[in-house]
This record gives C-alpha cells, structure tokens and sequence, in this order.
C-alpha cells in the first residue's frame, strides 16, 4: 500500500491454482475484498459460497462460466454476478477483477467436481 487512497496489485501470486494465479490487494476490510485472477486455463473445481456475493469483471480475454449448470459466454467488459449459495466454475483465458462482499473468507467456500468446460 502506497498511502490510505492507492492499493497496488502484488509483483508475487497471492494463490495458485491448475488454471489460474490470483493477486489480492491488501485492503483491510471485512466488508469486501479485491483480486485480480490471471486465468489461462480456468478454475479447477466447481465452487459454492456460502456467504459472499462474488462479481467478477472481464478485465481482457474471454470465456465460459456454468453458473448453477447454465454456461454463458464472457468476453472483455462482462460482469458475471453471482449469489450466496449458487454453483459456477470458469474457463477460458481472461484476465478477471474478483470483487467481494462481506469479504473473502476460506471458511465459506464449498469445492465441487472438477471444471468439465475445459
């Protein structure tokens, strides 16, 4: 962190997965959280939040979410909502800005099946 106004993405991957690195900005708040997710490939399971709304904004690229066994097609400057409780993985090579709310929190998430999109 710069000052108390301007965040910085991470020069190191917060996470890595099979498909995609993610970098979280350190925004201290309960309330939301910020993570810019590289994916070439896509997310490696099928997840489910029990507590959070996730939005995630198509920075660059495109590709396919299934979002409670429905897929739609992404492309740059889509915005994907998705619910509390509702069922979605991702694939496709895109650069994503993942916005929380409350916060993300490792407790509330639920890992399904492998992605079968890619």
């Amino acid at each position: 962190m710069d000052n108390n106004y301007v965040y910085k993405l991470p020069n190191e991957a917060s996470f890595k997965q099979e498909g995609l690195s993610g970098y979280n900005y350190s925004f201290n708040s309960n309330n939301i959280s910020f993570t810019i997710e590289d994916c070439f490939k896509g997310h490696d399971k099928y997840h489910t939040n029990k507590y959070s709304s996730k939005f995630y904004y198509v920075v660059d690229g495109e590709g396919k979410f299934s979002i409670n066994g429905k897929i739609y097609n992404v492309k740059k400057e889509d915005l994907i909502a998705i619910p509390p409780n509702t069922e979605f993985v991702f694939a496709g090579k895109m650069r994503l800005l993942l916005v929380m709310n409350p916060a993300f929190r490792q407790q509330d998430g639920i890992e399904g099946k492998n992605n079968d999109l890619y």
